[in-house]
């Protein structure tokens, strides 16, 4: 009976290291991510093309999978994802700075209520996309071993 391979996976630092790219990610993406999800263009006076939203939900999945493949550990990108929505949550609750605006702001400032609710509330969709594309990587890495 032969004994099974140990399981050689090529990660990049210990949990230390993935802990702190996902930190590092968190915040990144919290502190960029809030800065320019709020760049809005209109379409006549009306109606709002939140395009920062978009750069801002790029900026998170491109952190996301970078945390989670560069230290070859899925859980460090859930760390970015996790600690950039607790960062944006601390944004919109400390202070007195309109960064994030709430919905019933809506019939005054419809382009920036609903740029801040699709940034705190969309937040999760790139995310899982990019965890997603981590696992398959790394699962294809682990496979190549």
């Amino acid at each position: 009976m032969h004994a099974h391979a140990p399981n050689n996976r090529n990660s990049l630092g210990g949990n230390f290291s993935a802990l702190w790219r996902g930190a590092v990610a968190a915040v990144a993406a919290g502190l960029f991510g809030t800065a320019i999800h709020a760049s809005i263009s209109y379409i006549g006076n009306d109606f709002p093309l939140v395009w920062g939203v978009l750069v801002a939900w790029l900026l998170l999945g491109v952190l996301v999978y970078w945390a989670a493949v560069s230290s070859a550990k899925l859980w460090a990108g859930a760390v970015a994802f996790i600690g950039c929505y607790v960062n944006v949550g601390l944004i919109s609750y400390v202070g007195d700075d309109q960064l994030i605006l709430g919905m019933q702001y809506y019939e005054y400032l419809p382009g920036p209520a609903l740029a801040s609710a699709l940034w705190m509330y969309g937040m999760v969709i790139p995310s899982v996309i990019a965890l997603l594309c981590s696992l398959r990587v790394l699962r294809k890495q682990q496979r190549q071993n």
